[in-house]
């Protein structure tokens, strides 16, 4: 007679108890070797499975952001062409440098020093400093760099040093020294540049 025979022999009661038994002991086994190792490599990849959540989450806010940033390039590159029409080009730079001059004439000015200097290399562009020294009266010197500031082209006047007054036909003419400084852009280069700073080589604009 073999347990089967035994159990079906058994009461109900035992019967039923014997079955609880029997499920108890597949749900155990199913639960230590089956259902335990996969619970724990479900806990062990929840951190990773969260961090790709929120890296999701994260990528889709920046694909729906993906218009306003697109403008935003647009309208950074415009304000570059501008800015660039702004920054004259080597064949440039002596028109551009006897207008300052001729403005400092007009405005009633005397230069006893217009030199430019060397250029200085920056990126895709080279500073043009002039170092120069007037001779005029205050009104006269405030009209120049009102004069200078509106001119198509950047130059920025630095470094204003006043000195030595002298009375003149009535009028009190001062010797200024200061630095104007132009720009020139840099042909065949690239204002996209690494993070070095340095322009990419080989490439034109």
């Amino acid at each position: 007679m073999n347990v089967i025979d035994i159990i079906l022999r058994q009461k109900p009661l035992i019967k039923v108890l014997v079955l609880v038994l029997i499920l108890g002991a597949i749900l155990g086994i199913y639960w230590q070797f089956f259902y335990k190792p996969v619970l724990a490599d479900i806990r062990a990849i929840e951190p990773e499975l969260t961090q790709l959540k929120q890296e999701l989450s994260a990528k889709r806010d920046i694909v729906k952001e993906k218009p306003r940033y697109e403008a935003e390039l647009d309208e950074t590159r415009a304000k570059l062409h501008v800015a660039l029409k702004q920054l004259p080009n080597k064949s440039e730079i002596p028109t551009l440098l006897e207008n300052i001059s001729a403005l400092g004439k007009a405005s009633g000015l005397t230069f006893t020093l217009f030199k430019p200097k060397s250029e200085v290399p920056k990126n895709f562009y080279a500073e043009i400093p002039v170092d120069l020294q007037i001779e005029g009266t205050y009104k006269d010197l405030v009209l120049f760099f009102d004069k200078i500031s509106k001119m198509p082209r950047i130059v920025n006047i630095t470094n204003i040093t006043l000195s030595s007054p002298k009375k003149n036909l009535g009028d009190m003419r001062l010797n200024t020294s200061c630095n104007a400084i132009t720009y020139k852009f840099i042909e065949n280069s690239n204002p996209d540049t690494s993070k070095t700073g340095t322009a990419k080589k080989g490439e034109k604009k």
